[in-house]
């Protein structure tokens, strides 16, 4: 019976080791899980905002504007040239 309970108590000894080793392991995952949630909705604002001031830029008359700040015009007939493909 001594070779037993030795036996018995190693075994208890190491299911105990492994339940902390798994709580442990467990804990790091959530952690982990928890900080790619955080840079999920992180990354999520910073595309809406990013939506947000591409269609700001987008604006027909934000555009025009800054076109004719530049002296900018759309190219005229005699600016085009034709290239035949042999």
């Amino acid at each position: 019976m001594n070779k037993l309970n030795v036996i018995l108590l190693a075994a208890a000894l190491l299911s105990g080791l492994a339940v902390v080793t798994v709580q442990d392991q467990s804990r790091q995952y959530y952690i982990a899980l928890d900080k790619a949630e955080k840079q999920e909705v992180q990354l999520e604002q910073d595309y809406a905002r990013l939506k947000l001031d591409q269609a700001k830029l987008s604006n027909h008359q934000l555009i025009k504007n800054a076109a004719e700040r530049q002296n900018l015009h759309p190219p005229a007939m005699a600016d085009t040239r034709m290239i035949q493909m042999q």
